[in-house]
C-alpha cells in the first residue's frame, strides 16, 4: 500500500515494513500523476529495519503494489 507519494519518492508498507522507492515525478499530458521508479535503487527497508536487505522477491511484490495503485488511479508509472 503506498503510504506516500513525493517529487522524489514513492513509501510503500508491506508486510508491516515501509520501503523509501526513489524515482522522479511527471506529469503527463492527461493531468493525471505521473512517476519513474528506480528500481535498481530498492535496497533496504526503512527503519527500524534498515538492516534488512530487500529480496528479489520484496522488490517485485513492492513494484506490484505500486502498479495496482496507479493502475487504479489512471495514473503514469515507469519503473527504470
Amino acid at each position: 500500500m503506498i503510504i506516500d507519494v513525493s517529487r522524489s519518492h514513492i513509501k510503500v508498507e508491506l508486510g508491516g515494513k515501509t520501503v523509501t522507492v526513489p524515482g522522479e515525478m511527471f506529469f503527463p499530458p492527461n493531468e493525471k500523476l505521473g512517476f519513474a521508479v528506480y528500481s535498481n535503487e530498492i535496497k533496504f527497508w526503512d527503519e527500524p529495519n534498515e538492516i534488512i536487505a530487500l529480496t528479489a522477491q520484496d522488490i517485485n511484490e513492492v513494484l506490484d503494489d505500486i502498479r495496482q495503485d496507479f493502475a487504479k488511479g489512471g495514473h503514469t508509472l515507469e519503473i527504470e
